[in-house]
């Protein structure tokens, strides 16, 4: 007898077939069929109605176990079945086979991640019992491309149906090879089948079930659906189950079996009216009749993901607490769970909310996978970044967490890949990066790091140049490269430590991973056996392999809310459900069937009366039956939340459902977490802690629960903590009583406090690849400055070039000497040009004509000045030479026990003697474009070359042997001049607009005869100096008095004493400078993940420098005096 149970959700289907299982099951055995992953729940569920002694004549089977349950009778259990990986390789094994005879696929072929649609694609077929040759002459009779695809695909299926043969079975004919087993054993005689949780069934299942009626005394089949008759063309929510349910009397008619439809009408009792209204009306038509849900139905719209989590926790504890729910009967569902997975997982757990997932994970993300694949991808794929690291990172290669800091530190600063990583001789490559001197610490580091490469290297190496290229070689030489890392030994100490640590299922995670991994391996050894095989390819096909695997997971309680995809939560009923991931972006969500089989596939197959999966449309159709379902699970109250933004910040709106629930219930209004203004978090001890941090009232109260004073002790201590100031052991141990200080050190003090601390307290230094950026180019041009300047040429009795023909000579010299110059540079600070990058050494050719622009200009300066260089390079407190001697003493200062000490080189010192005293000028390169600026130098920014010219005036006699004036300050654009001008620009007016974009800028002394002797005047005026001429005046804010640079000294002087002062009190204030969006200590910093600066908080505040013209910069140092 056939028997079909049919009615809508909540009706008491389950219920029912489970009371009369259980009673008929003293006549004869009873067998209930149900989906895989609802398996367990219904045991739990047949053992609660039926008690212990149900399992004696009533068994709960999936159609996995049902099959062997028919092998075990009939014989076949024990034959080999491949597992997934083995399936994948077989499917490899038979594409390499027929490549050469394909004609669509014939380049995808090549490709291993092809086999995963092609297996995809195999399970379609093989679950609607497609042979291979139907697929050959389906293609041979079709015309096109379309007829070659499935002749394509029936040469490749009919070639690993060919080799599963001879090797083992397929797991996905299982269902197929019981059928034929239960035609001769009759397992199913005498038995009562039900069959519950399904909506439809595949033409494998069928024929099983078939066979099944014809035997077996009763088969009852429950389906959720109003009636029998489709009177909606297919697109209601009950169409796929009315239509399974008259392909099931149909196949009962054809075995001459009676039929019996029964409807159940009554809802299930103890559900709310609510939603039975729900369930009835949700799909019902476009006017409803609405009524009051009275809380039964909940919205909830929050700002973010984790709002949305942080809600759901809160309020599912507030169940638990307030209306007596146990945490096994609420649910959580998602259509994208894996968006929320970790969300739920980490905030569950802070709320203390015991949470299952019924989830699959990623195999390949676990650490033992990711280093094995990491492993394969460094040496298939030439020492990539990301491969590298990955492998390191994941904590099971030996290397200590600080030597894979280092050595990453390292390899981001040189960009190393490929052969450096395998190089014979030593990584030779300063750890600061291009030009710096070596120092005793950087040699330690360097051989460290040095070190460090060639231990991973090594085992590495091993795997890549292995002899054996085959598949079972490739396999065997993993499987060594990972005894040779010990990763065995190391595995195992971690499984035991997860164990004594109370981590039971992390512990079987690790173990389970292993056996995986060495399983896989076998797999690829037997199946691949002698087959040619390159790195490459084995690494993409291993990767493969890996991904088809399933960790197995066991709730570690009974009493835990179970959270998964609302497609795996349709069977399980519950009191509660929160429905997460409502907006319009995810809900409806119907995706394409998997594999390679379009719709025009499956209708042309149709032809020949083959039955294929399901369509785009109907897969459509069946999200809304799905939809439907989750909806009418929960018994007492359904909860529907949607994030206004999704993963990426896009905004994101409410779903269908939202407003058809609105329509339906007239008394439901969205709740939106600002509303709630973080209330919510009030439910568990730490979220609520959390929120007292941002609400006083919240706090005042929480001091009033025993055993949170201490707490809120300290969170207040907390809050009133701000960053602005150390105290003085802690700045004594951090800077020391002796601070180091350079130019740049005060300039970044001055920028911003915290900045200075993050770089000089903590010593936080941020990772910048080596390259030729501003600093390094800056000092490639400081050294060619240097060296082609200290020629003879510009030295102070060489004349000025005259005439044509002594100007070419004196250009071509130049020329010579720049170039080596340069030729130096790449000898001696780059090790040659060999070992560089193809992009790099591009680059650098490039920059030579910026280079020998720059000495052009430098040198058709000095030809026609008096003032020469008399020193490169000129050392405060430090040699420019690690054995030098100090060229000038430090200038130092002491306050509040504090001393500052700084340091620093001049770029160049030019000097002219006249009358026994020596007049000097300071010049400093900028490749950049910063200019001299008395707004800047007011506050403190930009006094490197007053200070060093002042400290000359003061100490210079000792360095020259004559008295010293100090005439001035130049920054020197040491860079080539862009211009935009149309091509008809003439040459003279193009030279006057290079000469504007190259002036110098700074201050220079207000005195006709050393300006003379800087630059005589030409028919123009000034070309280098930042002067004018008019009417014989010269102007120009850069000219001071000698008296006005006096006093500018002292100013100077009292911002040092500032700058020790604010040491020695500990301000480490998040102050940076402000001058406008543009032009502001934060646009660059490194810093901004540290600080997160937000003006008002904790002292955080934009310092404003207000601009200065010369006449008021003037005024106020003579304010000062």
């Amino acid at each position: 007898m056939f028997k079909l149970l049919l009615g809508r959700a909540g009706s008491g289907k389950t219920t029912a077939v489970l009371n009369r299982l259980c009673k008929m099951g003293q006549d004869r055995p009873q067998v209930l069929l149900v989906p895989e992953q609802q398996s367990h729940e219904t045991e739990r569920a047949l053992c609660t109605v039926g008690g212990p002694q149900a399992s004696l004549y009533a068994e709960v089977l999936s159609f996995s176990r049902l099959a062997n349950r028919v092998f075990q009778t009939a014989g076949g259990l024990g034959e080999e079945e491949l597992d997934p990986g083995g399936r994948l390789l077989l499917m490899y094994r038979a594409v390499q086979s027929v490549s050469a005879r394909l004609t669509v696929y014939a380049r995808p072929s090549r490709r291993p991640a092809f086999l995963v649609s092609l297996l995809d694609t195999a399970d379609e077929l093989k679950s609607c019992c497609v042979p291979p040759e139907t697929l050959v002459r389906a293609g041979e009779e079709a015309p096109g491309p379309e007829g070659d695809k499935l002749r394509d695909l029936g040469l490749i299926f009919g070639e690993y149906e060919a080799l599963t043969a001879r090797t083992a079975l397929d797991p996905r004919d299982r269902l197929t090879r019981a059928a034929e087993k239960l035609r001769t054993c009759g397992w199913a005689q005498g038995k009562d089948f039900w069959l519950d949780g399904f909506t439809d069934f595949t033409p494998q299942q069928r024929e099983l079930l078939r066979l099944i009626m014809a035997q077996s005394h009763s088969m009852t089949v429950v389906l959720t659906c109003d009636r029998l008759e489709e009177d909606e063309e297919g697109t209601g929510i009950f169409s796929p189950a009315r239509c399974t349910a008259n392909t099931l009397l149909r196949l009962a008619g054809e075995e001459y079996i009676s039929c019996e439809v029964e409807h159940l009408a009554t809802p299930s009792a103890g559900k709310e009216e609510a939603l039975v209204h729900l369930e009835r009306s949700l799909f019902a038509g476009e006017n409803p009749q609405p009524m009051p849900c009275g809380g039964r139905v909940e919205l909830f719209q929050a700002s973010t993901l984790r709002g949305e989590v942080e809600w759901t926790a809160a309020r599912i504890l507030q169940l638990v607490r307030e209306e007596g729910c146990r945490f096994r009967d609420i649910g959580v569902a998602a259509r994208s769970y894996g968006t929320y997975r970790d969300l739920v997982e980490s905030v569950f757990g802070r709320y203390g909310v015991p949470v299952f997932s019924s989830a699959m994970t990623d195999i390949l993300e676990k650490p033992v996978m990711a280093l094995v694949t990491a492993a394969l991808d460094v040496t298939a794929g030439g020492y990539r970044y990301d491969d590298v690291f990955r492998y390191l990172k994941t904590g099971l290669t030996g290397l200590s967490r600080e030597d894979v800091d280092l050595l990453e530190n390292y390899v981001l600063k040189w960009d190393i890949k490929g052969s450096r990583w395998t190089q014979g001789k030593d990584w030779s490559w300063h750890p600061k990066g291009y030009g710096m001197k070596w120092t005793k610490e950087d040699k330690a580091f360097l051989a460290r790091v040095d070190g460090a490469r060639r231990q991973v290297a090594a085992p590495l190496e091993a795997l890549r140049k292995h002899k054996n290229r085959t598949g079972r070689g490739q396999a065997e030489a993993l499987y060594t490269f990972m005894e040779e890392i010990g990763l065995p030994a190391r595995l195992e100490e971690r499984v035991e430590l997860l164990a004594n640590r109370g981590q039971p299922t992390l512990s079987e995670e690790y173990r389970q991973l292993w056996d995986i991994l060495c399983g896989g391996l076998e797999q690829c050894a037997l199946l691949l056996g002698d087959a040619p095989m390159e790195l490459e390819e084995f690494a993409q096909l291993f990767k493969l392999v890996l991904s088809q695997y399933d960790v197995g997971t066991i709730p570690v309680s009974l009493d835990r809310v179970t959270a998964g995809e609302t497609t795996r939560q349709t069977g399980h009923r519950v009191k509660v459900l929160f429905l997460l991931g409502a907006d319009d972006a995810s809900l409806p969500q119907a995706g394409t069937s998997p594999g390679l089989l379009s719709d025009d596939d499956r209708a042309l197959l149709s032809a020949y009366g083959l039955e294929l999966a399901q369509s785009q449309r109907d897969l459509l159709y069946r999200e809304m039956t799905t939809i439907y379902q989750i909806c009418a699970r929960p018994s007492q109250r359904l909860a529907v939340t949607w994030s206004a933004q999704g993963v990426g910040g896009e905004e994101r709106r409410p779903s269908f459902l939202v407003q058809r629930l609105r329509l339906l219930f007239s008394d439901l209004m969205p709740v939106q977490e600002e509303e709630l203004k973080g209330s919510f978090r009030l439910e568990a001890p730490l979220p609520a802690l959390e929120q007292a941090g941002r609400d006083r009232n919240v706090r005042r109260a929480m001091e009033r629960l025993p055993g949170f004073q201490d707490r809120v002790a300290r969170l207040d201590r907390a809050a009133s903590w701000e960053r602005g100031r150390l105290s003085r052991q802690a700045v004594d141990r951090l800077y020391g009583k002796q601070v180091a200080m350079s130019a740049s050190r005060m300039d970044k003090y001055k920028s911003c406090h915290f900045s200075y601390f993050m770089r000089y307290g903590l010593e936080a230094e941020p990772r910048k690849p080596a390259g030729f950026t501003a600093p390094e180019y800056g000092t490639f041009v400081h050294y060619v400055l240097e060296h082609v300047l200290q020629d003879r040429m510009f030295a102070k009795d060489t004349p000025a070039p005259q005439g044509e023909e002594e100007l070419a000579a004196w250009k071509k010299k130049l020329r010579r000497l720049t170039k080596k110059a340069v030729d130096r540079y790449v000898a001696e600070e780059l090790g040659g040009l060999e070992g560089q990058s193809a992009r790099f050494r591009y680059l650098f050719r490039r920059l030579l004509r910026s280079v020998q622009a720059v000495v052009d200009n430098v040198a058709e300066e000095l030809a026609c000045s008096q003032f020469k260089p008399v020193s490169f390079e000129l050392g405060f407190g430090r040699s420019k030479e690690d054995d030098g001697e100090l060229s000038l003493p430090p200038v130092e200062l002491t306050c509040q026990g504090v001393t500052i000490s700084i340091t620093g080189f001049v770029d160049r010192v030019d000097g002219w003697e006249e009358d026994g005293r020596l007049h000097l000028r300071v010049v400093d390169y900028k490749t950049g474009r910063k200019t001299f600026d008395l707004t800047e130098v007011w506050n403190g920014l930009g006094l490197q070359m007053l200070l060093y010219l002042f400290t000359l005036e003061e100490k210079g006699r000792e360095l020259y042997g004559l008295p010293v004036e100090g005439d001035g300050v130049l920054y020197l654009p040491a860079r080539e001049a862009v211009i935009r001008a149309g091509r008809s620009i003439s040459d003279g007016e193009l030279q006057k607009r290079v000469d504007k974009e190259l002036t110098r800028s700074g201050l220079v002394v207000d005195n006709r005869k050393v300006l003379d002797a800087m630059e005589p005047q030409g028919p123009g005026g000034y070309r280098f100096l930042p002067l004018r001429v008019s009417g014989g005046q010269v102007t120009g804010e850069a000219l001071a008095s000698a008296e006005r640079l006096g006093k500018l000294g002292r100013h100077v002087r009292r911002v040092l004493e500032d700058i020790c002062r604010e040491l020695a009190g500990g301000n480490i204030a998040a102050d940076p400078f402000w001058r406008g969006p543009d032009k502001n200590a934060c646009r660059f910093c490194d810093y901004a993940a540290a600080c997160h600066f937000e003006p008002g908080r904790g002292g955080d505040c934009k310092r404003w420098l207000p601009g200065l013209d010369a006449d008021t910069f003037w005024g106020q140092i003579e304010e000062e005096g």
